[in-house]
């Protein structure tokens, strides 16, 4: 088997089971794909580079939020602005194992959120 075909092969979506207590629940929580995470950040990232939290959070929650059981999505699109008035606390659990499993780096993302809040202050 070539290079390409075992990376084209390997099952790399990692998952993790997480409790969330103020549900009263557990759910499965999973990376995303290359895809879902381009499309995540085109949609939530603004011209200067910041992000919409309002948009960001329960659109991640809505792409890395599976049942255990069945391994069927929780959530749905129209999902997002109920998500958005649940406990924060349940959100950011979530949240958090999401941007990890995915790559998305928080600091990451808050540094170029403060570089582009910077730049516009200088330009003004």
């Amino acid at each position: 088997m070539s290079l390409r075909d075992k990376i084209l092969a390997a099952k790399d979506i990692e998952t993790e089971l997480v409790p969330i207590p103020q549900w009263g629940v557990t759910v499965e929580v999973r990376g995303m794909t290359g895809r879902q995470r381009t499309i995540l950040l085109q949609d939530t990232i603004d011209s200067r580079g910041r992000a919409n939290l309002e948009k960001l959070y329960p659109r991640l929650v809505i792409l890395s939020t599976f049942d255990p059981e069945t391994g069927e999505p929780v959530f749905q699109e129209g999902d997002a602005d109920a998500i958005a008035e649940k406990s924060s606390g349940a959100i950011e659990a979530i949240t958090k194992v999401a941007q990890r499993l995915s790559g998305l780096d928080q600091a990451e993302a808050a540094k170029n959120s403060e570089t582009a809040q910077s730049d516009s202050s200088v330009s003004a």
